[in-house]
């Protein structure tokens, strides 16, 4: 099941971005990144569950903010796994 959140964050987008890599890094593996577009791919585990992320940061709209857009896709029916990957994720951001 597929899981989405946006969060905003008081960072530009540049800045962000390296925030969400290191964070994926820290949690699981970074598959692909575009650092032109900002967008990256990272795969983490929930318990046996592989949980895969699609992460785009975009500019906020006030300057100087940024918006993280998080999917997460991954084996369970009720989508418990992307939500908690997700959650662990925000966290290793902040």
């Amino acid at each position: 099941m597929a899981v989405g959140r946006n969060v905003e964050v008081a960072v530009p987008p540049e800045q962000a971005f390296e925030k969400v890599m290191a964070a994926m890094a820290s949690i699981g593996k970074v598959e692909e990144s575009n650092p032109t577009t900002h967008s990256l791919v990272g795969k983490a585990r929930y318990g046996f569950n592989p949980v895969r992320l699609r992460i785009t940061v975009l500019s906020g709209a006030q300057a100087g903010t940024s918006v993280i857009e998080i999917g997460g896709k991954g084996q369970d029916v009720w989508g418990a796994a992307p939500r908690k990957v997700i959650d662990k994720l925000l966290a290793a951001i902040k």
